[in-house]
């Protein structure tokens, strides 16, 4: 029988700066788990040995280069972490460990992990061969350690099941949900993310690491489409830092001609993302995978309409409340671009739907669900 009072040790090695969505869910978890579930004690791993973990030099506004270090010093690293981890889940006595970023470090005890998607098995040609080849040389190994499964979708529970043969009963589905200052912000911070980012009042918007299955090419080759006279006063504005690949793209902007009217931001610190999206005419976001689709739904709180693809995980994420397209039909993305920009009507109906959808979603229900997947898994 488990102790009233777990000790649960989580892998905080992904909350360092510049964050991806695996690193914004690590946080989120460490604010929310001491409030929802209070009974239990949590460590953040590498944070408990020291002062928060260092951050990373953080991009600066259109600082697109790739930040992975070489793979060996990647894999030196890794086993430093499993020394580390399984030398304080014995000082600290834990009762579960959990890894929030799909391959659980070798642990002998009770172990939950979250997987987030499945991309690299789906489609490794997504993926640099590096990672590829380290799930191929861990990731069947971490399924059989972990005892409970925690996925963000339906989509990606059944991804996991297909996949790796894990059953329905050792997988539960938690949706995250947008961060505490994704919401309306004040019209000065927008006006003033405006001025800094010298933005026109009618712009597309795309927030998301630049790499292959985010789809940008088609994204640029449909607004290439749209009249000229849309185009001359309403960019595609693409923010975010380079993962890999996607080296073409400007090449492409300019063999379709709009290399000027395409613009690059590079990282745009979380604290300025709620007034970029607000600052928006619509987000467009027509990813080929995604196993949940954090951007999309923080946007949707912010008051700004969104088009996504349907599919992944995308369609359970937005619902009816956002314009879904099958990301492989670039007249679909060109024609509904076209329209949500010239319907004032339109925009002004998806706006208040994506905000009344994105309530729905809670972190302190998600945390809620993490603590009683801790104490299933200790009881297992």
């Amino acid at each position: 029988m488990r102790p009233e009072r777990l000790s649960v040790v989580i892998n905080d090695r992904a909350a360092r700066a510049p964050l991806t969505g695996v690193g914004h869910y690590v946080r989120q978890l460490l604010r929310w788990l001491p409030e929802a579930a209070p009974e239990h004690s949590y460590h953040a791993l590498y944070t408990r040995l020291g002062p928060r973990p260092r951050e990373r030099r953080r991009p600066t506004v259109g600082d697109n280069r790739p930040r992975r270090p070489p793979w060996v010093v990647r894999r030196i690293l890794q086993g430093a972490y499993g020394l580390t981890l399984r030398t304080c889940m014995r000082a600290w006595r834990a009762d579960v460990y959990h890894e929030p970023n799909h391959i659980a470090i070798r642990w002998g005890g009770p172990t939950v992990t979250t997987i987030h998607d499945l991309s690299v098995l789906r489609h490794p040609e997504w993926h640099p061969a590096d990672r590829v080849a380290w799930y191929e040389r861990e990731f069947r190994r971490s399924l059989a350690q972990t005892r409970l499964f925690i996925c963000p979708s339906e989509f990606t529970k059944n991804e996991l099941m297909a996949l790796g043969g894990i059953p329905a009963e050792r997988i539960r589905v938690i949706p995250e949900a947008p961060r505490e200052h994704f919401g309306r912000p004040s019209p000065e911070a927008v006006t003033a993310l405006r001025l800094r980012f010298d933005l026109p009042e009618t712009f597309l918007l795309y927030v998301g690491t630049i790499e292959p299955r985010k789809n940008l090419a088609r994204l640029i080759e449909a607004y290439a489409r749209l009249p000229a006279r849309l185009r001359s006063h309403c960019p595609l504005v693409i923010a975010g830092a380079h993962g890999w690949g996607q080296t073409t793209l400007a090449e492409r902007a300019g063999k379709l001609g709009v290399q000027h009217q395409i613009r690059r931001v590079g990282y745009v610190p979380d604290e300025e993302l709620p007034a970029l999206y607000a600052a928006a005419s619509a987000l467009v976001w027509p990813s080929w995978y995604e196993g949940f689709g954090l951007p999309p739904l923080e946007c949707m709180a912010c008051g700004t309409p969104v088009l996504v693809s349907d599919s992944g995980a995308l369609p359970e994420v937005v619902g009816e409340a956002g314009i879904r397209l099958d990301p492989a039909n670039v007249a679909a993305w060109t024609a509904a671009m076209q329209n949500l920009l010239e319907d004032t009507i339109l925009r002004r109906h998806l706006a208040e739907a994506g905000r009344t959808r994105a309530a729905r979603f809670s972190w302190i229900g998600c945390a809620q669900a993490h603590a009683r997947v801790y104490e299933a898994c200790a009881d297992a």
